[in-house]
């Protein structure tokens, strides 16, 4: 029913409506606003914060100055979510995040997190990132 209706609209409109352009648009939107805040949020919970973010990269070997890395990993999380929803270097973008949400949730399993109430969100959002980037941006997107 809500398709025949789009379609109607986009005869009624003259605009041909691709609905799963407009579903990865969508997409691309919510998950982009979500990773900026999530980056601002960050920045504003000052030093302990960004140390605590910046602790993810000792998974990879990156032990020291864990707040500078902090603070560029909720760099990548603000230019990576606006760069989401435009959808300029959509896949890259969608790397970055997927492979820092994927060692957040690491992290947060060996911490001894309950994997219900604190994991499972987060390794559901690094998946969500992953699967974009291979089904792409959309037709609504820069393109290069």
């Amino acid at each position: 029913m809500g398709e025949k209706f789009f379609n109607q609209l986009a005869v009624t409109t003259s605009i041909n409506f691709d609905s799963e352009s407009f579903g990865k648009l969508f997409i691309r939107i919510f998950i982009g606003i979500f990773f900026m805040v999530n980056g601002v949020h960050f920045f504003m919970g000052g030093h302990a914060a960004l140390a605590t973010l910046g602790k993810i990269l000792g998974m990879v070997g990156i032990n020291f100055s864990p707040v500078l890395f902090g603070g560029v990993l909720a760099a990548i999380h603000i230019v990576c979510g606006l760069t989401l929803i435009i959808g300029f270097l959509f896949r890259t973008s969608c790397f970055l995040l997927g492979l820092i949400s994927f060692l957040k949730a690491l992290i947060a399993l060996f911490a001894g997190k309950n994997i219900l109430n604190d994991v499972a969100h987060i390794f559901t959002l690094s998946m969500v990132t992953v699967g974009m980037m291979f089904i792409g941006g959309g037709k609504f997107s820069a393109k290069k």
